[in-house]
């Protein structure tokens, strides 16, 4: 007789057989969810690439059909006529690099800080520094610009590079990773003479890698596609990065649907480069380091 059990609550019994059918239910239910969510988060990208080839004929005539037998590539070439795109993609990568780079020293260096030594008011300075993630970007938006404009810093690049530096996020998740590491490690470094700058550039930010990459990306995604801070900042349309200026390409008389959305295609390539390289590699292990350590 074949044995069974009964579920907490349930009046039916449980038999073992039961068991994997009810778990291969379940797995194939969660896996027709992730596909669908898949396909619903897809398809705005599959419009963006289907219209960036497409005819401005089709695009009107059908513009919900992402797909076309008729290809062109001549949006890329009104985009190219139109924009002057490669000296917007150099400000926009002078902008972000710069940015990721500073933002990884920075946060690093503050998490190091909060991480391994001992000070006085430290846990008060902590909780000061975290909450200032929840103060609304747009109130400090006149402060800045009037402190900017007392530096003589408008239309130029620093207002967009030197405040997003060090962050409250960067420095809490990346603080989460350091104070796992051993203390035995830094002990070591130091008894074979290795300097107090050199413990942090060659144990402490190495072995953060998970965290300082899940940084640098989400630093690098948030100032490429930055449309308010040029806006404000900058005046000279020589310095304009392309976020703001695939938003300037349409006229009143013709309404341009092809050449911003081939802009942004493009635009999105560095991104897309970055997300396979960095993001397969850390981006789980740098989001869910605070939720495992103390």
């Amino acid at each position: 007789m074949q044995k069974s059990a009964f579920a907490l609550g349930s009046r039916l019994p449980v038999t073992k057989a039961s068991v994997p059918v009810r778990h291969g239910v379940g797995r194939t239910f969660a896996y027709l969810v992730l596909i669908l969510t898949s396909l619903l988060f897809l398809t705005p990208f599959l419009f963006m690439i289907g219209t960036a080839f497409k005819r401005y004929e089709d695009i009107v005539g059908d513009p919900l059909n992402p797909f076309t037998l008729r290809p062109t590539l001549d949006n890329f070439s009104h985009l190219f006529g139109k924009l002057p795109f490669f000296a917007m993609l150099v400000n926009s990568l002078i902008i972000a690099v710069s940015l990721t780079l500073l933002s990884i020293v920075f946060n690093a260096l503050v998490a190091y800080g909060f991480a391994r030594y001992e000070f006085k008011f430290k846990h008060g300075l902590f909780v000061c520094m975290l909450a200032t993630m929840m103060i609304p970007g747009q109130i400090t938006l006149v402060p800045s610009f009037v402190m900017f404009r007392s530096f003589g810093w408008l239309d130029t690049f620093w207002p967009l590079i030197l405040p997003g530096a060090v962050g409250a996020f960067g420095v809490f998740l990346i603080r989460q990773i350091m104070v796992a590491i051993p203390k035995e490690i830094f002990d070591s470094a130091r008894i074979d003479g290795c300097s107090e700058l050199g413990t942090f550039f060659r144990i402490a930010l190495p072995l953060s890698g998970s965290a300082v990459g899940i940084v640098a990306l989400l630093t690098f995604m948030g100032s490429w596609n930055d449309y308010l801070g040029p806006l404000i900042y900058l005046s000279s349309g020589s310095k304009m990065p392309l976020a703001v200026g695939i938003t300037t390409m349409n006229n009143p008389y013709k309404i341009d649907y092809a050449s911003p959305i081939t802009g942004a295609l493009l635009m999105s390539v560095p991104v897309l480069i970055l997300l396979s390289v960095i993001g397969h590699k850390y981006f789980v292990d740098g989001l869910t380091a605070g939720s495992i350590k103390g």
